[in-house]
């Protein structure tokens, strides 16, 4: 992205950052991170093998945990990552279990990527608010089956031709009404000469956000103080312009620490996000240190074929680090679930261990949640134990609580193995 010259801003970042490693160097932690009674599954759901939940090729992920050992210790880094997958991704249950763990022992670098998706007409997080004064039109990459789609970072996007067309995004969890604040907000949108121009503001704070990096999938504004809500509104500055498509918006609040992106869409496939064009050049703009990649279950429901499964797997991830050559790529599978309306879905060990071989073939990291959560048929048991809903595909929000709680509890005994290693 290319930033302007604006020496005041550069002035109060070099300000901001002075204050930041302050803070960072007040809070100095051992290396070794806890994992405590809070972090793990209780012992009343014995089909799950916790000892065995360990990262297969964790090797594999070292840079990111040299980072994470640099950030507790001395401060001073930001970890982005970008978690992407399905409807289990999208309610934002699980990752925001493995956001605030991972936030709490590292730091925490704002709330990341945001999508209404009530605008277009899904469900999903639930720990911000998000308000318009006009009609939007929205979709996601699933709907569209073309072999190419115009969708980006979300997998989702919002268009509109009003050009009074404003829309809001407030940090408050509407579970805890505790508010988040932040400083840089990144509207994902891409440059043409259709487009309308933004203007950033908080009218809370009575503050206009200063445009500061800029490429041709995102733009970066900055708010010289803290704000818990954000409005973006479109600016018709000539004749030309007269449509706002909005891709996704991330916030961040310029301290060190985590940042952790969850995109998720209802039904998608590896291939849908490998379809959207672009999704890759936008979650660059993220510049992501790890992409987990969770899909599998809507696989699963049409008996996909291996041979296909395993280039849609590799386009996808062929696409992410072709614009993010640093990242690390970490893929999962997915708990089992049932064949919707059918039964037990006796295609999900296939899935699984077709997205298990790809990792190992490839070098990828790989968390394998089906084999340690109870392997084929254990559906039965998360069912049982009133961790699904009543479709038997999806997880009830205790459910995705205790997979997210799975998944941190994985990362950190392989951070935890890593930093073993530098004693």
């Amino acid at each position: 992205m290319h930033p302007p010259f604006f020496p005041l801003r550069l002035w109060i970042c070099a300000t901001f950052l002075i204050l930041s490693i302050g803070q960072c160097q007040s809070q100095f932690r051992p290396p070794h991170v806890q994992i405590t009674d809070a972090d793990t599954v209780g012992a009343g759901f014995g089909f799950i093998r916790q000892d065995d939940n360990e990262i297969e090729n964790r090797a594999y992920l070292e840079p990111v945990f040299e980072e994470l050992f640099t950030q507790r210790t001395q401060g001073g880094k930001k970890i982005s990552i970008v978690h992407i997958g399905d409807s289990h991704i999208l309610g934002n249950f699980l990752t925001q279990e493995v956001r605030d763990r991972l936030q709490r022992e590292f730091g925490d670098a704002g709330r990341g990527l945001l999508f209404p998706y009530k605008l277009a007409q899904s469900n999903g997080a639930k720990d911000f608010l998000a308000e318009t004064n006009c009609k939007w039109s929205g979709a996601n990459c699933q709907r569209d089956i073309s072999p190419e789609t115009n969708f980006g970072a979300a997998g989702f996007k919002l268009t509109t031709t009003n050009p009074n067309a404003e829309l809001t995004f407030r940090m408050r969890d509407t579970a805890t009404s505790e508010s988040r604040y932040f400083t840089k907000v990144t509207v994902f949108q891409r440059k043409t000469a259709l487009e309308y121009d933004l203007e950033v503001r908080d009218e809370t704070s009575n503050q206009i956000a200063q445009l500061f990096i800029e490429d041709d999938y995102a733009r970066s504004f900055y708010f010289d103080r803290p704000v818990g809500s954000v409005t973006i509104a479109a600016k018709k500055t000539n004749a030309q312009e007269r449509t706002l498509t909005l891709d996704g918006v991330s916030i961040e609040n310029e301290l060190s620490g985590v940042l952790y992106h969850s995109i998720g869409v209802n039904g998608a496939k590896f291939m849908d996000f490998a379809r959207a064009k672009y999704f890759s050049n936008q979650v660059a703009d993220l510049e992501p240190d790890l992409v987990i990649l969770s899909f599998g279950t809507n696989e699963s429901q049409g008996n996909t074929d291996a041979n296909y499964l395993r280039r849609t797997m590799d386009l996808l991830t062929s696409q992410i680090l072709e614009r993010s050559p640093a990242t690390r790529i970490m893929l999962t599978t997915p708990a089992d679930s049932y064949l919707r309306g059918k039964g037990l879905n006796p295609h999900m060990a296939e899935t699984s261990e077709v997205i298990r071989q790809f990792a190992h073939e490839k070098g990828f990291a790989l968390w394998d949640l089906f084999n340690f959560s109870g392997g084929k048929n254990s559906s039965l048991q998360w069912k049982s134990n009133g961790l699904m809903t009543s479709d038997s595909v999806h997880y009830t929000k205790y459910g995705y609580a205790l997979q997210g709680k799975l998944l941190y509890q994985s990362l950190m005994k392989a951070y935890n193995g890593f930093v073993e290693g530098k004693r």
